[in-house]
């Protein structure tokens, strides 16, 4: 019975079109790429690195011509969402917007300037005020997560040879 269970739910996910992500390939002719951010410590900036290095984009060689993903802006707005009747804010929204674009070794736009933009919501509670930084801190963290994994779905998309 057990197995009949396993056997159907796995039957129902694939009827259903479900596939998992595959990890991010990119076009061999691209070769090195390098993250260029305003900020050389911008952790975006450095965990994109990592993403890259893993995509398969190479250290390049010192002096050597590399692909570029340029950050040209990375924003934070955190506004008041909802207040009660005391004027007392009750609820925050935190909105991270990055704009970027990928250059060629040689120079030439590889995809159009783009931007992305995300945000979440979050509750403010007056009387714990103290977990209301270190949450508005693990929200920008993921965040800042989510907007890696959305540049580099972009990327994909973008830089996938035409059929």
């Amino acid at each position: 019975m057990r197995r009949v269970l396993i056997l159907l739910s796995v039957a129902l996910l694939a009827a259903c079109g479900f596939h998992p992500r595959t990890q991010l390939d990119l076009p061999a002719i691209l070769g090195p790429v390098t993250v260029e951010t305003a900020d050389p410590y911008s952790p975006l900036g450095l965990e994109l690195a990592k993403a890259l290095d893993r995509a398969g984009a190479t250290a390049p060689a010192p002096g050597a011509p590399t692909s570029k993903l340029r950050i040209t802006g990375e924003r934070w707005n955190t506004k008041p969402l909802s207040v009660n009747q005391f004027a007392q804010v009750l609820e925050y929204v935190t909105r991270y917007r990055v704009e970027f674009v990928m250059v060629g070794a040689d120079g030439k736009l590889l995809t159009e300037p783009q931007s992305i933009e995300l945000s979440r919501e979050y509750t403010y509670s007056t009387n714990a005020s103290i977990g209301s930084p270190a949450e508005l801190e693990l929200i920008q963290r993921e965040l800042r997560r989510d907007m890696q994994a959305a540049i580099l779905r972009r990327l994909d998309v973008a830089l996938r040879p035409k059929a």
